[in-house]
């Protein structure tokens, strides 16, 4: 019997799991992956009510909750991953040599296995943020299942090592970031889009009528130097390598006009902590922010998203994704 409550049901799972389901057609599969990061639960509790209701799904589900150690660990869901691991998500690329690999490893030979038609890999974002929908392709297969959750939509071109670089035109796959954890819509986004995923007779076809859709291409991430130290505050702090401005994830997914201000870099630091990194591994800082004395701003109109007011985030991942503003359309499908 599965636990009334979502710690209890974690306890029980004790470690990374794959849950199946038969649907009602089981010539066809779907894949659902939540919980590569411990401290992003929202799928982990849409999953957990589904499967409590009992629901038969339209077709077969192969479900994976993946850190369930790390949100196990201390304070519930307070780690995203083990002290010492890898980020889960950077980990679906060779080399497979270490605990978290050899897990995203053997993922992926289910995967295949499986053979589902597509999969969504649900997340929550790691700051104050709209719900949003990340792919590797445009086109209508992966634009119909994001819509199943947001009508927001980047298109990336970077290369992580995270589970949805595997989509392809057979098997679809798309990153669900369903809004900040702890965040009651986030919850009920995740178990409204979740039940789209489940319970529709086909979730890659686009409605005749079409979708709205705001779209964002080729993204490129602000990296800080991952020995520098940081703080989030209204006003510069000495002795500090980069004071982040403590409103910044008010520009998420909002127009950044030219001279937007991201923070102070320290009195005795340049910019070599900073790099913006694209597609090509390229550093192409100039080309999307400038100094100004002290100050960090931004070189021309930018769209901000995936801002993050965590500072393990900022160091170990990144601070910011950025594009062009001529790169942001909204398309009607």
């Amino acid at each position: 019997m599965i636990s009334s409550s979502v710690e209890g049901f974690l306890n029980q799972l004790g470690g990374p799991v794959m849950i199946t389901v038969e649907g009602h057609d089981r010539s066809r599969t779907r894949a659902i992956c939540t919980l590569l990061h411990g401290n992003e639960p929202s799928g982990l509790k849409a999953v957990h009510r589904w499967l409590r209701s009992g629901g038969t799904p339209a077709v077969n589900i192969v479900c994976f909750i993946i850190s369930v150690k790390a949100a196990l660990t201390e304070e519930l869901y307070k780690h995203r991953i083990l002290p010492g691991q890898r980020d889960m998500n950077r980990c679906f690329s060779p080399p497979y040599d270490d605990y978290n690999g050899a897990i995203a490893e053997h993922m992926l030979a289910l995967i295949d296995s499986y053979q589902p038609e597509c999969m969504i890999d649900i997340h929550n974002t790691s700051g104050r943020s709209p719900a949003f929908g990340v792919a590797t392709h445009e086109d209508p297969a992966h634009e119909a299942l994001i819509s199943l959750f947001t009508s927001h939509l980047i298109i990336t071109d970077l290369t992580l090592g995270a589970i949805m670089e595997m989509s392809n035109s057979v098997m679809p796959v798309v990153t669900v970031e369903c809004g900040g954890a702890g965040d009651v819509r986030s919850d009920e986004l995740a178990v409204d889009g979740l039940a789209r995923y489940l319970y529709e007779e086909h979730v890659m076809r686009l409605p005749h009528d079409g979708i709205q859709i705001d779209l964002y291409r080729h993204p490129v991430r602000l990296e800080l130097h991952p020995n520098s130290q940081i703080e989030f505050a209204d006003m510069a702090i000495p002795d500090v390598d980069l004071t982040i401005r403590n409103n910044l994830e008010e520009h998420n997914f909002g127009t950044a006009p030219e001279g937007t201000h991201i923070g102070w870099l320290g009195e005795h630091c340049g910019a070599r902590i900073l790099r913006v990194r694209n597609a090509a591994e390229r550093d192409v800082f100039s080309t999307f922010f400038r100094l100004e004395g002290r100050k960090l701003l931004t070189a021309r109109p930018l769209k901000l998203f995936m801002i993050t007011g965590n500072k393990s985030i900022a160091l170990s991942d990144c601070l910011l994704y950025a594009s062009f503003e001529r790169e942001h359309t909204i398309v009607h499908s």
